[in-house]
């Protein structure tokens, strides 16, 4: 059995997936024995060549290509290598992640020492150090409608929403972790089936995360970061906002509607 293993699911990702495959292989080190997984879902642009040139020497074997013929969605892609995982943690990580130091083996070595964890969410930083606030309490209809609609209004209601108050500086349980960096320990994943491929896109990690807590604990780990370069997609596009309702609906018919 592996200590980890690692998915990244890639669509059009040739900005970023270069960067981030190379900052996991440099800085992942000796001291875990690993596996990474790219899933791409149908990439026009020069992803998988990118990820192909990864397969060499040493890293051919450890790394492994799975191209979809069409765009499956994040937890479905996520969800294809679910049969073939054979480790204690596995990391669900985004293409706009760069790791920077040695955060991964960290983790695993936290994860080592407190059993009732099952899924692990690190302090996420803006590549100018900034902290990026994505702890969040479980989405109300008028939490998800003012991020949509009025980013920059109700400030209040935005920091509350993102646990602010924490101060991030500390431990503390979270409701609705973040899906750029999810640390799973992999009997957890797969006892949930791993994602909810009824979403597409967007909000299956708060959904999952509701689903950790169910049969574990999902905690904040504040002694080390990874850098996130966040895009915010469904702000800029028509398309990933409809998206985004589109799962906001689904996730309140399963869970339950609450508006306030």
């Amino acid at each position: 059995m592996l200590d980890l293993s690692i998915a990244i699911v890639t669509y059009n990702n040739e900005n970023s997936i270069e960067k981030c495959i190379g900052s996991i292989l440099e800085h992942i080190g000796d001291s875990l024995s690993y596996h990474l997984y790219v899933i791409d879902n149908n990439s026009r642009d020069r992803t998988v060549d990118l990820v192909k040139s990864f397969q060499t020497g040493e890293t051919s074997e450890k790394l492994t290509l799975i191209q979809n013929s069409m765009n499956v969605g994040f937890g479905t892609a996520h969800n294809q290598v679910i049969d073939i995982l054979d480790s204690r943690y596995h990391l669900v990580i985004n293409p706009d992640i760069t790791i920077v130091n040695d955060c991964i083996a960290e983790m695993a070595a936290y994860m080592d020492r407190n059993a009732d964890i099952g899924l692990l969410s690190p302090l996420i930083k803006h590549p100018d150090g900034r902290i990026q606030y994505l702890c969040k309490r479980n989405p109300t209809f008028w939490d998800l409608f003012i991020r949509l609609v009025f980013p920059r209004s109700f400030t209040r209601r935005h920091h509350c929403f993102e646990m602010r108050e924490t101060g991030y500086d500390k431990e503390f349980e979270i409701e609705y972790a973040t899906g750029c960096f999810m640390f799973f320990r992999t009997e957890i994943f797969k006892k949930l089936n791993g994602f909810d491929e009824n979403f597409f896109l967007y909000l299956e990690d708060a959904d999952i995360t509701r689903r950790v807590n169910q049969v574990s604990r999902t905690v904040f780990y504040p002694y080390n970061y990874v850098i996130h370069e966040w895009q915010r997609g469904s702000h800029k596009s028509l398309k990933l906002a409809l998206v985004d309702i589109r799962s906001a609906f689904y996730y309140f018919k399963k869970w339950g509607f609450k508006f306030i």
